[in-house]
């Protein structure tokens, strides 16, 4: 969750085409086809589908999720979700039984 917990949401039963920006966070419980910029937290529920490109503070995936997203803090791709494109983020987590293809990108140190 976002360090702000002010979260919108897209219903089920909608369908939204266009950009959406934010400062705060986003549930997507319908479709969204469009990028989306969040000064908070993206979550895609289960049965939710987002197609373009997502940065917010942290991504959330159990539905399906289609195109790059980039995170200043944690994605998580759970159990049952698919992804597919480019993933930027601090901390990235598969869980077993999701569905991706993915890019992973990400910085770390390497302890020798």
């Amino acid at each position: 969750m976002a360090k702000n917990d002010t979260i919108s949401v897209l219903g089920a039963t909608t369908k939204l085409v266009g950009r959406v920006a934010g400062d705060h966070g986003l549930r997507v419980e319908g479709i969204l086809r469009g990028d989306i910029t969040l000064g908070g937290s993206l979550e895609v529920a289960g049965g939710a589908n987002v197609e373009g490109d997502v940065e917010a503070e942290s991504v959330d995936i159990a539905g399906a999720l289609i195109g790059d997203a980039n995170a200043s803090d944690h994605i998580l791709i759970r159990k049952g979700a698919t992804m597919q494109g480019k993933v930027t983020g601090d901390r990235i987590t598969v869980e077993p039984g999701s569905s991706v293809s993915l890019n992973l990108n990400m910085e770390f140190d390497l302890d020798l």
